[in-house]
């Protein structure tokens, strides 16, 4: 064990002076350099690392540190912390040299890490702690300060290094965090102008067809109510409505219309918006046989098939039996199979329109 002790002890100081010349002069700025530098302080301060938790379990288990603390628990904890301090700081020390943490933009606890290299002079006292403590024999003729001293002054130092990383890290994340968060709220607050800025811009003899995107239930209660308006305010609203739900090619903008706003004569719907439902389920199996690799379980999300499940129970169910064969064809056209590419796709649509049927099932 003796002997397997001082091989390890041997294999750590290989790696820590490999790390040491590897990583004391300025690591190149170019790009092939930097990654060269980069892997290479990695697989160098991971190797220190694992062989010296390796060479702590053997001095360990040979009493090497006992003189660390009284009890056993203390003793362990306190030798694992100042290991996993020591790798850490190593570990950074040696990666942050790539980074500018010299410039006055970075928090100067980054600065004094970057420039003070605690991978070279953190692991020196640990393999000096290490090595006093092979032969424990060397404790009672040695003065326990020759032990004291490098441990607590690495263990004190690589715990601060450590702890200043946690709390930079802690401070960079509420910051990024905080940018975030203030960038999405720039972002929601000029699209909202935005939509608003589209809704005012509508005239008189526009056709309502670009407002009814402003309408759901989803849209900011100002810009719905402002869409509301400008439709409202054309005497054919109604009209108009019909006349894009009865055009393959509008028909499903009217849904989104129709789930969150109720029309003043709903009877006038009952025809072209069941005819239109029969468009549905044709685009949708025309979408399945057309699109083969393409197709996703997010595919049919945009075709506005929520709101007009709403549309139905809100505004027209006393003629639920009129739509509900138009429906199962929409449900059998969602079942239609799929190419082998897209075999296990399930679409997120499916569920809704799956218990809407089981719903309404017994009221044909």
């Amino acid at each position: 064990m003796q002997l397997l002790a001082y091989i390890v002890f041997g294999i750590t100081t290989l790696l820590f002076l490999g790390l040491a010349l590897f990583t004391v002069a300025e690591p190149g700025r170019g790009s092939e350099s930097s990654i060269g530098y980069g892997w290479g302080a990695i697989i160098l301060s991971l190797g220190f690392a694992l062989s010296s938790l390796i060479l702590l379990l053997i001095v360990r288990s040979r009493g090497g540190f006992d003189w660390v603390g009284h009890k056993a628990a203390t003793r362990t904890a306190l030798l694992v912390l100042f290991w996993l301090a020591m790798s850490i700081t190593t570990f950074f020390g040696a990666i942050l040299k790539l980074e500018s943490f010299k410039e006055n933009t970075s928090p100067p606890f980054l600065q004094a890490l970057a420039v003070s290299q605690p991978q070279l002079w953190v692991p020196m006292l640990w393999l000096m702690v290490s090595l006093l403590s092979l032969n424990p024999g060397w404790v009672s003729t040695l003065s326990l300060g020759w032990f004291k001293l490098p441990f607590w002054l690495g263990f004190s130092i690589s715990t601060l290094f450590t702890a200043g990383l946690v709390v930079v890290y802690i401070h960079d994340s509420i910051q990024r965090t905080t940018g975030q968060v203030a960038t999405r709220n720039d972002d929601e607050k000029r699209w909202h102008q935005q939509r608003l800025d589209q809704v005012a811009a509508h005239k008189a003899d526009d056709s309502i067809f670009g407002l009814l995107g402003f309408t759901n239930q989803y849209q900011a209660d100002d810009v719905r109510q402002a869409a509301l308006a400008k439709i409202k305010s054309h005497p054919d609203w109604e009209a108009q409505l019909l006349d894009l739900l009865a055009n393959p090619s509008s028909y499903q903008y009217v849904y989104s219309f129709l789930g969150s706003n109720p029309v003043a004569h709903p009877d006038a719907f009952i025809e072209p918006l069941n005819r239109s439902i029969g468009f549905l389920a044709e685009d949708i199996v025309a979408d399945i046989k057309g699109r083969e690799s393409s197709l996703q379980h997010w595919t049919f999300d945009s075709y506005t098939i929520e709101p007009l499940l709403r549309a139905l129970d809100t505004q027209f169910g006393r003629q639920i039996e009129l739509f509900y064969p138009n429906v199962l064809h929409v449900q059998q056209a969602l079942k239609t199979p799929l190419p082998e590419v897209a075999q296990g796709v399930r679409f997120d649509v499916s569920p809704e329109v799956d218990d809407w049927v089981k719903a309404h099932k017994n009221k044909r």
